[in-house]
């Protein structure tokens, strides 16, 4: 099943596609020419038997026309079968849009990086795909507060990464928090929060301090740290229903009843994943 950790990276992107652009500079490739980026359809593969989805799509337009397609992949952990998909991806891709296509690789942890980052030869004589991988090293430590406004996403995957080394990064990623979308809050907190060494998450605790006051309703600090499942529960139970009511989705009783008895920590990552982009509550649970 997907995860937060997995989907909130490509929430990031979807809010701010930008971030492919700044990504593939520091990657040493050259966007082209452009006036506009767009989130595409995910799916490579409409017509055929089998189908192959990508984690996010995003389009670089001049005017009407496509430019140039980046597929964006989010890999926590290394998966040695995952390499037989990402060709299909990109060749799917390339033959439906008929432009240069990119494969980018989102892989937060060091080791994944590197082996996400190796070649793959195809067989044909030429012909080999080589991942361009975001890794560690790709993100920027963010630590002006300016800056942390300006780029609010970036912030918050700068903060996942660096926040366990750097005291001002968390600081920034609590700027970021007040330049994002309101009803994003509790989701990209815990996002932060969850890869964060305790002190760094206690340290983060104290800094929600500097939210802003209209936010506090809304904010909550994710601590997995004691280990309590009932505490994980309750935790899940409250960002998923403040997410649905910040959406201004209709939560019936039948609903927050079926919220408040669920004690499985995967049914309810799941419907808080499906509650960042569902359009009725109903579509949460069935």
């Amino acid at each position: 099943m997907v995860s937060t950790e997995h989907e909130i990276p490509l929430e990031l992107i979807r809010d701010s596609p930008s971030l492919v652009t700044r990504f593939l500079t520091e990657l040493g490739v050259s966007p082209p020419k452009h006036t506009s980026l767009r989130i595409d359809h995910s799916g490579m593969n409409e017509t055929k038997v089998t189908e192959h989805h990508s984690d996010s799509v995003v389009l670089f337009l001049d005017g009407d026309k496509v430019v140039m397609a980046v597929i964006v992949e989010v890999q926590l952990r290394y998966e040695k079968d995952k390499i037989y998909d990402w060709f299909p991806y990109v060749a799917n891709l390339w033959a439906r849009r008929r432009c240069p296509t990119t494969l980018v690789v989102y892989a937060p942890e060091r080791r994944t990086a590197r082996r996400c980052a190796a070649p793959i030869p195809i067989g044909h004589p030429g012909l080999t795909l080589t991942p361009l991988v975001i890794g560690p090293d790709a993100v920027p430590v963010i630590t002006d507060p300016e800056t942390a406004v300006e780029t609010p996403e970036l912030t918050l995957l700068s903060g996942a990464i660096h926040g366990n080394e750097n005291r001002d990064v968390l600081k920034a990623v609590v700027h970021a928090l007040n330049a994002i979308e309101p009803s994003k809050t509790v989701l990209y907190v815990e996002y932060v929060a969850k890869r964060l060494s305790e002190a760094a998450k206690r340290e983060l605790e104290t800094l929600m301090t500097m939210i802003k006051p209209e936010r506090h309703s809304i904010v909550a600090v994710t601590n997995y740290a004691d280990g309590q499942a009932a505490g994980q529960l309750d935790t899940l139970r409250r960002i998923l229903v403040r997410l649905i009511e910040k959406r201004g989705l209709a939560l019936t009783d039948e609903s927050r009843s079926q919220i408040s008895e669920c004690a499985d920590t995967d049914t309810l990552d799941m419907w808080v994943e499906r509650a960042i982009l569902a359009e009725r509550a109903e579509d949460i649970f069935n």
